[in-house]
């Protein structure tokens, strides 16, 4: 399958997870396919699959910027990255997800922060954190 393939597919893969936690956190489904980490695990299989696909195609390097251009410039590389991104921004919009149903959080704390976690992870995870410390 060619990488703008599995891109596509990877993409829409992770979106039941992010819609259950969003439209319905304290169903009895979200819990069971939350906690199972399926999605995380897929993910992390794909991720392996094109790490090693892209190993030893590009000569680059992970402490310049032009390093890591380089090894983004070839399709397989550039994915594993983008599945990198999917999953851990899963991970976080999971941990919010848990923290907010164990702390008893207002479930308008998920619908504000879970886009942001999903399209901008850091700040997502930076709107959480600040809500958490001066507002819940």
């Amino acid at each position: 399958m060619k990488p703008e393939q599995v891109f596509k597919i990877a993409n829409i893969a992770v979106m039941p997870a992010w819609l259950l936690m969003l439209f319905a956190p304290k169903a009895a489904i979200t819990a069971q396919v939350m906690n199972s980490n399926v999605f995380s695990i897929g993910l992390a299989l794909l991720y392996v699959f094109y790490l090693i696909a892209s190993f030893g195609k590009v000569k680059a390097n992970f402490t310049t910027l032009d390093g890591i251009a380089k090894l983004f410039a070839n399709k397989e590389a550039l994915l594993a990255g983008w599945i990198h991104y999917l999953i851990f921004d899963l991970f976080v919009g999971t941990w919010q997800w848990r923290d907010t149903l164990q702390n008893g959080y207002s479930h308008w704390v998920l619908i504000l922060c879970l886009p942001f976690t999903l399209m901008l992870g850091p700040v997502g995870l930076l709107l959480y954190l600040g809500l958490k410390m001066f507002v819940l």
